[in-house]
Formats: structure tokens, C-alpha cells, sequence
């Protein structure tokens, strides 16, 4: 796969809402860069995405030569966002890692640019496939998924961990979308006679149109 453009390249390709600009972090903000996601969404402390808080991560990772790819979403100049990607280039996938914004800045566009941005990135670098697991605790996420025409491709029980109202921590159900940026006559489905009864059932129920 081709390699990552700029934030401010992403943005210029975008149509991003008024004073909204994507930047990259500098070396003096990734110290603080972990209290801002912890601010905005205190649930991170736990599960995959909890290793954001861990500033070696953010020193070995924020950079051009990482998988990861990830910018600043800046209202008027002020850092209200975070979002990141995860790239793995012998599959050619791209995979949606973690995107947090400000409370201020979730209402309106600002709210649903992460999968646009998803969008064009995968293409900027050539990727085949989208990829991201999304939250069941709401609905928000998954309508953005699917008004964006990703498809509802499977529901993997225990997948993260995840602090529950009560303090407690327990493994939780996440959806995974996909979005495919091939043409059709590249995709391969499965012969019905490979599969269980089971996995044809839930085949079946999953992509109705391909039974």
C-alpha cells in the first residue's frame, strides 16, 4: 500500500465543517495527549484502546513510519478530537482504531466525520478493505456505519473489555462493520456447500442478498 498522507492532506481532501481543521500532534503535546482522551472519555481506561494513555505507545506510534496513523480534529484551532487507524498492509486493510471527541464538539458534522475520514484515508493509501468494531452500548456509532453503507458483518461476544456504570469491568459484544473498496467482480463468496449448518444460517442472516 502507498504510504500515509499528511493530516492537512486528509483535510484538504475533506469536506470538513467551518474552522474545523486535522493536524498532526507535536512532540510537546503527546505528553499531555493522554489526559485530554482520558477527559473526554473517561471509559478508555480499560480495553483495547486504553494503551492511548500509555505515552510510550504515543512516542513509538505517532509517527509517519508507524501502522498507525492518527491527528489532531481542531475546532478554531483548539485540539477538540482524536482519531487514529490501524493499517495492515499484507492484507491491505485498514482498521478503525479509536475516535474521541470533545462533549462540545459531538453534536452536528463534527460528530460523524470519522467514517468520511475513514473512507479517504483507505483510499489515499490504496487499502481493499475497511474494518472497525463498533460499540452495542449505543446506537450512534452503528447508524453512522450503516448510513454509510459499511455492512454489519458479524457480532463477536466478549470482544473488549469495557467499566460498566457500577465501577465494575466486564468483556462485552461489539459489532464489526466492513466496507469493501473493490468492485464487485473482485469479491469472492463462499460456496454454500463449505459451510455448517450453522455458519450457513448465520450467513444467511447476515447477507440476505446473497443466499
Amino acid at each position: 500500500m502507498k504510504a500515509w498522507p499528511t493530516p492537512e492532506a486528509m483535510g484538504q481532501v475533506l469536506s470538513l465543517p467551518a474552522g474545523v481543521t486535522l493536524r498532526a500532534f507535536s512532540e510537546g503535546e503527546l505528553d499531555g495527549l493522554p489526559t485530554l482522551l482520558e477527559g473526554w472519555y473517561p471509559a478508555i481506561r480499560v480495553g483495547a484502546e486504553s494503551v492511548f494513555l500509555e505515552r510510550e505507545f504515543l512516542r513509538r506510534h505517532l509517527s509517519s513510519s508507524s501502522s498507525l496513523w492518527a491527528c489532531a480534529i481542531c475546532l478554531e484551532d483548539v485540539v477538540v478530537g482524536f482519531q487514529a487507524f490501524e493499517r495492515e498492509d499484507a492484507s491491505r486493510t485498514l482498521h478503525g482504531r479509536l475516535g474521541v471527541l470533545a462533549p462540545d464538539a459531538r453534536a452536528g458534522l463534527l460528530g460523524a466525520m470519522g467514517f468520511p475520514l475513514f473512507e479517504a484515508l483507505g483510499a489515499a493509501i490504496g487499502a481493499e478493505s475497511l474494518q472497525v468494531f463498533v460499540t452495542l452500548a449505543s446506537k450512534g456509532q452503528q447508524l453512522f456505519a450503516e448510513r454509510r453503507g459499511y455492512t454489519l458483518a458479524a457480532l463477536v461476544p466478549g470482544f473488549d473489555r469495557d467499566a460498566m456504570p457500577d465501577g465494575s469491568v466486564k468483556r462485552v459484544m461489539e459489532a464489526l462493520y466492513v466496507k469493501s473498496l473493490l468492485p464487485e467482480s473482485e469479491l469472492r463468496w463462499p460456496d454454500p456447500e463449505a459451510l455448517t449448518a450453522k455458519t450457513r444460517a448465520a450467513f444467511s442472516a447476515l447477507f440476505p442478498d446473497r443466499r
